[in-house]
């Protein structure tokens, strides 16, 4: 074969594979949202995004700071709800659960009236904490149920998402003051009594003893 011929079906060839590379390569955002979850995600970030990152990622290619592949994956296709709130040691469990594993997920907070809502559309009771992945929910929290459900939707055992933002744990009372006695009402020892006014009356005149 002549040099031409060989460069005749080598260029586009050349053009077909950078292509297809290009195809494979995707976006990727990474944002810290409001909660301060660590977001993943194909679409642009909202504008009250922390900390927005642009990551080209080719498919072949997994950092090992970032999620994998097939977490980002499985959170196209089972994105994980949590629904919850400071009700104690079994909520703290369950976050705790999803935190150790790295999975991505979202918060929903069951004393708001939107939150309760919510739950109660989802599994008709207002019983927590609620496991949500994909369209399937797990009630109540019991480990091996919880692990056996993320595993089904993909989520490997260290799905790589790392964050301290602890949405159940109890918050402390806030401090009250005794209050303070009312210093107007409360009479001073040492007050000077109020002078007495001058009578406006005339004396009486003196009584007359002399027997005259």
């Amino acid at each position: 074969m002549s040099a031409f011929s060989f460069l005749r079906y080598a260029v586009p060839m050349a053009l077909l594979l950078a292509l297809a590379f290009g195809a494979n390569a995707q976006t990727l955002y990474r944002y810290v949202d409001a909660d301060g979850r660590v977001v993943y995600t194909d679409k642009p970030p909202p504008p009250s995004a922390k900390d927005a990152q642009i990551k080209n990622m080719d498919a072949n290619i997994v950092e090992s700071d970032k999620i994998s592949m097939s977490t980002r994956q499985a959170m196209e296709r089972f994105p994980v709800t949590l629904y919850a709130f400071s009700c104690g040691q079994l909520c703290e469990d369950a976050e705790a659960l999803l935190q150790k594993r790295g999975i991505p997920y979202t918060f929903v907070n069951t004393q708001s009236q939107d939150g309760s809502e919510k739950l109660t559309k989802l599994t008709g009771g207002t019983q927590v904490p609620v496991l949500q992945v994909g369209v399937d929910f797990v009630k109540g929290f019991n480990e091996a149920a919880w692990q056996q459900k993320l595993d089904q939707g993909g989520y490997s055992k260290d799905a790589g998402v790392k964050t301290d933002v602890k949405h159940t744990a109890a918050k402390p009372e806030p401090k009250t003051e005794p209050p303070k006695a009312n210093a107007a009402a409360t009479p001073k020892s040492d007050a000077v009594p109020p002078p007495i006014a001058p009578s406006d009356a005339a004396p009486p005149p003196p009584s007359d003893n002399s027997g005259t």
